[in-house]
């Protein structure tokens, strides 16, 4: 059966050296071009462009494949020759556990790709935290007090539509969406901006958004909603870069509304000790930072260093340090880049069977060639 397909040209293509080599300096190629074009386009961009796409058009005509399908092909490519070229022999196990180490390393870039989750963590001195915040995706938060609890409703910013109704079954409030930007400024009249409504409710005095341009970089946008309450009969402004909640009462009850950036619970609790920063000698350079943190995890406490090049590693999740902000009042934060990856022992296993299949493929044609010689 095998033997047969074998001859098949398309077969034969699949499990071709050419095509191997082939994406391999396509990988290089779109690798550099990928990392000039960041520079004027940002990360983002680059890596959409890229390194996830199926393909892109050079000059809004050529179609050139992306990493993604390169990579796909590649994958099949080295299945192609572990199954055909190689051959499942255990006179050849050596180059099977080689070929099969390559195929689960991809397998498993793929499942990062599509599971893994980044956001960012940031606590000033004194501080402690069992949440983490999205870098790109936001979410809106409405919230009552009553009789000293404090009762929650959520809902994602993708979720919300213009024109239609926001749905919160906890809550006996009429919400709808009036408009609702990607990325805004918002304004006030303490700014001396003319115009705007008398009718819209928010905390910090703003009166109109604006819709502005995309960041290449969505992490740097700043979403806006305007919703209108039936309830009270009036719009309400929220603004992403509004650090106060904005409230309206209905029925007797105080409900608050706040745009904030998606929260994702923390397998432990995080606090920040002590940060500290060194710099080079006679300089104002920073040579590095780094953060000594408690975690607590079910009760049990221990202090950990998190520095530029050691992060803090518990289950799923890693812990980098990734930046840091000090206040004009004297104030440190640290700010810490929050990788959940489900799969990163993935790329462990896989280099493991790859370091045993080419240990085991050198021994055999060591005895083989002392065989020959004899």
């Amino acid at each position: 059966m095998l033997s047969t397909l074998k001859k098949n040209s398309i077969i034969k293509f699949s499990y071709s050296l050419k095509l191997t080599v082939v994406c391999l300096l396509l990988l290089v190629v779109l690798t550099a071009f990928g990392t000039i074009y960041q520079a004027d386009n940002g990360l983002h961009a680059a890596k959409l462009k890229f390194f996830t796409s199926w393909f892109f058009l050079v000059a809004g005509i050529v179609p050139i494949p992306g990493a993604a399908l390169v990579l796909l092909v590649l994958f099949i490519n080295l299945l192609s020759s572990m199954i055909f070229r190689i051959g499942l022999h255990l006179r050849n196990i050596g180059n099977i556990l080689t070929h099969l180490g390559i195929l689960i390393l991809l397998v498993g870039s793929f499942f990062t790709f599509l599971f893994s989750q980044e956001s960012v963590l940031k606590l000033k001195e004194g501080e402690k935290s069992s949440w983490s915040n999205s870098y790109r995706t936001w979410e809106l938060s409405v919230w009552k007090e009553s009789n000293g609890f404090r009762y929650f409703a959520v809902i994602g910013l993708n979720d919300i539509n213009i024109g239609k109704s926001l749905d919160f079954p906890e809550f006996p409030i009429n919400i709808r969406t009036e408009k609702k930007f990607d990325n805004a400024s918002a304004f006030s009249r303490k700014n001396g901006i003319k115009g705007g409504s008398s009718e819209v409710i928010n905390s910090s005095g703003i009166v109109a958004i604006e819709e502005i341009q995309n960041n290449s970089e969505p992490e740097a946008n700043v979403p806006a909603v305007m919703l209108y309450s039936e309830d009270v009969g009036k719009d309400i402004i929220l603004y992403g870069g509004d650090n106060n909640p904005t409230s309206i009462r209905v029925g007797g009850e105080l409900y608050n509304f706040y745009l904030r950036r998606q929260r994702r619970q923390l397998p432990l609790e995080v606090g920040l000790i002590d940060f500290r920063i060194k710099k080079y000698p006679d300089s104002e350079i920073v040579k590095s930072y780094e953060s000594t943190v408690e975690i607590n995890h079910d009760g049990l406490k221990r202090e950990v260093i998190i520095s530029m090049n050691r992060p803090l590693r518990f289950k799923n999740f890693t812990f980098f340090q990734s930046s840091y902000q000090i206040t004009p009042s004297g104030e440190e934060y640290s700010i810490f880049a929050v990788v959940k990856n489900s799969g990163r022992l993935i790329p462990y296993i896989s280099s493991i069977i790859i370091f045993i299949g080419l240990l085991i493929h050198f021994v055999l044609m060591l005895f083989k060639r002392k065989k020959e010689t004899r």
